[in-house]
């Protein structure tokens, strides 16, 4: 096993070193990294079994053992502990994996269905899923495994999605520059709504747009809360509508050069030049 593991660290040492990326192509690369997230699996699913996270001084989880050991996130680990143990139920699945029929995210995704179906996993159709894992996307398969989690365990997929809704979080934090991070994590129901939002409202409107994807998404958000605020719908804070205090000079308002920038909410800094940006509502 040693003299196999050494071999393959060499050529993919030697793949990487002298062969131009001009000359690999990449559909055949990734069968086999997938052919090897298989391998991956099933080693870190029998070291489990093994009690490997409990030996000597460890007594981690199994997902924890496993992150810290290879350099993975917990998510990351227990997706791939996941995957070894459902594929030894799947032989189809594993079988399409090893051949570079199907790639390693479809497979988890069947992996993952069968994880959550529970006692009921023996309702899973593996050969009616495997045709539709060579068929369609990774996104449309995750979608099909949803529906079939809701059609054959409809009490499990609600009780899931109830605590999915229980760990949305969303936290906006002013920057010392004036500047604010956002990060968070929102429900099924209002992430999609998010994005369908942002995505009407970030589009690409010409080559005179200097914008990056990420920034567009930035602006339309920004669109959209001012067109919130703009409607003067939101509920009252302190007897007040939601806005945004501007305060500013005469000679900032003719713009005039060499005068201070205007001061937002919170000691902000203003800065002229944004892209279609819309005035700032003033009480």
């Amino acid at each position: 096993m040693a003299i196999l593991l050494e071999k393959l660290e060499a050529d993919s040492l030697e793949l990487e070193r002298d062969v131009p990326d001009s000359e690999v192509d990449p559909a055949r690369l990734r069968q086999v990294i997938d052919r090897l997230e298989k391998k991956f699996c099933s080693v870190v699913n029998h070291a489990r079994e093994r009690g490997d996270h409990l030996a000597g001084s460890c007594n981690m989880s199994p997902v924890s053992w496993v992150a810290r050991t290879c350099h993975l996130s917990s998510t990351s680990a227990a997706d791939r502990l996941c995957v070894g143990k459902q594929l030894e139920s799947l032989p189809l699945v594993a079988q399409a994996l090893s051949s570079g029929e199907i790639g390693y995210q479809s497979a988890a995704a069947i992996c993952h269905l069968r994880e959550q179906l529970g006692d009921k996993a023996s309702e899973l159709k593996e050969g009616e899923m495997l045709g539709h894992a060579r068929n369609w996307s990774v996104k449309e398969l995750r979608q099909l495994c949803r529906y079939v989690r809701h059609m054959v365990d409809p009490d499990g997929f609600y009780k899931d999605s109830e605590d999915d809704y229980e760990r949305r979080w969303l936290k906006v934090s002013p920057m010392l520059d004036g500047m604010h991070a956002v990060d968070g994590v929102l429900d099924p129901v209002t992430g999609a709504a998010f994005r369908s939002a942002l995505d009407s409202l970030a589009g690409w409107v010409g080559p005179e747009d200097p914008r990056n994807h990420g920034q567009r998404m930035a602006d339309a958000l920004g669109e959209l809360v001012q067109h919130a605020m703009d409607q003067g719908t939101l509920p009252r804070r302190n007897g007040v509508r939601p806005h945004v205090t501007v305060t500013t000079t005469l000679e900032g308002l003719k713009g005039e050069l060499g005068v201070p920038a205007a001061d937002l909410e919170l000691g902000s800094r203003s800065r002229p030049g944004r892209w279609s940006e819309s005035p700032a509502t003033a009480p």
